[in-house]
C-alpha cells in the first residue's frame, strides 16, 4: 500500500473545503486500509471519487482494497483506470497482472509488429503530464538551439545549435503528439471490464442472434460501437461481437 501525494488530485478540486474534505477522506481511507478495514477504506475512497476528483493514487488504492476483498473484477477495473491516467505506472501494471491471474478468461493478445510495439512502448513510457512537461522543456531547448545556430560565434557552435535543434524539434513533436493521444484516451470511455459472472457474446445486438463465444467477469474488452443498450466489443485476440451494456463497466 503506497501513500501518494494528492497534489494532482487537489488541482481538480473546486474549492478549499472540497480539497480539505477529499484529503481528509483519502488519509482516513489509507488508515482504514492499513488497519485491514477494507470495506471502510472503500467507502472513503468512493467519497473522494464521487467528488469528481481522480488520480492514479486514488484508483490504485481502490484497486488494492477491492483485491483484498477478493473482488477481482473491480480490482482490475480500478487498476486499468489508474493505467489510463498513467500508462507508465509500474505498480498498477504489476498489480493488474496479479489480479488477472484470478479470473477465468486467459486470452492471448494479437501479436503486434515490432514497430507498433516499440511505438506503444515509447508512448506509454511516460504519463500524459510527463510528456507535456517534456514538450515544454524541449521547446525551451529548441529556442536555445536556434539562438546558437543564428548567433553562434563559431562554426562549431552553429553546428551544435543546428543538430541539437533538429533533435529538440523531434522530441517536441513526439511529446506533443503523445501527450495529446494520452489525454484523449484518458477522457474517452472506449474500454470496459465484464462485471457479470458469465455472458454470451452475440453476432448482432439481439438476444435471438447467434451465440459467438462466452466471456467471464474480469475480462477486459474494447468498445467499438453502441446500439440500443448493446455494445459492440473486441477482445484481446481480435474476436468481435455484441454484449448488453449492463454487463460491463466502461472506463
Amino acid at each position: 500500500m503506497k501513500r501518494y501525494t494528492l497534489f494532482i488530485l487537489m488541482l481538480l478540486a473546486v474549492g478549499g473545503k472540497a480539497q480539505e474534505s477529499a484529503e481528509q477522506w483519502f488519509d482516513e481511507a489509507n488508515a482504514a486500509y492499513n488497519a485491514g478495514r477494507y470495506d471502510s477504506a472503500l467507502m472513503l475512497y468512493n467519497r473522494v471519487a464521487e467528488s469528481e476528483l481522480e488520480s492514479v493514487a486514488l484508483y490504485f488504492n481502490m484497486g488494492n482494497a477491492h483485491y483484498k476483498l477478493r473482488d477481482y473484477p473491480m480490482a482490475i477495473y480500478y487498476y486499468e483506470k489508474a493505467l489510463k491516467l498513467d500508462p507508465s505506472n509500474d505498480d498498477a501494471r504489476t498489480n493488474l497482472a496479479i489480479a488477472n491471474l484470478a479470473i477465468v478468461d486467459k486470452i492471448e493478445e494479437v501479436p503486434q509488429s515490432f514497430i507498433a510495439k516499440g511505438w506503444d512502448g515509447l508512448k506509454h513510457s511516460l504519463s500524459g503530464q510527463q510528456w507535456t512537461i517534456l514538450s515544454i522543456v524541449a521547446f525551451g531547448l529548441l529556442l536555445v538551439s536556434a539562438f546558437l545556430f543564428l548567433r553562434g560565434q563559431s562554426m562549431g557552435l552553429r553546428k551544435l545549435g543546428f543538430f541539437a535543434g533538429l533533435l529538440m524539434l523531434v522530441v517536441f513533436a513526439l511529446s506533443v503528439l503523445f501527450a495529446a493521444q494520452l489525454k484523449q484516451a484518458s477522457s474517452t470511455e472506449d474500454q470496459a471490464i465484464i462485471m457479470t459472472p458469465t455472458v454470451t457474446v452475440k453476432s448482432t445486438p439481439n438476444e435471438a442472434s447467434v451465440d459467438l463465444f462466452v466471456l467471464h467477469e474480469g475480462t477486459k474488452v474494447e468498445i467499438l460501437d453502441h446500439a440500443d443498450g448493446w455494445n459492440k466489443v473486441r477482445i484481446a485476440n481480435g474476436s468481435i461481437g455484441w454484449l448488453q451494456a449492463e454487463t460491463m463497466l466502461a472506463f
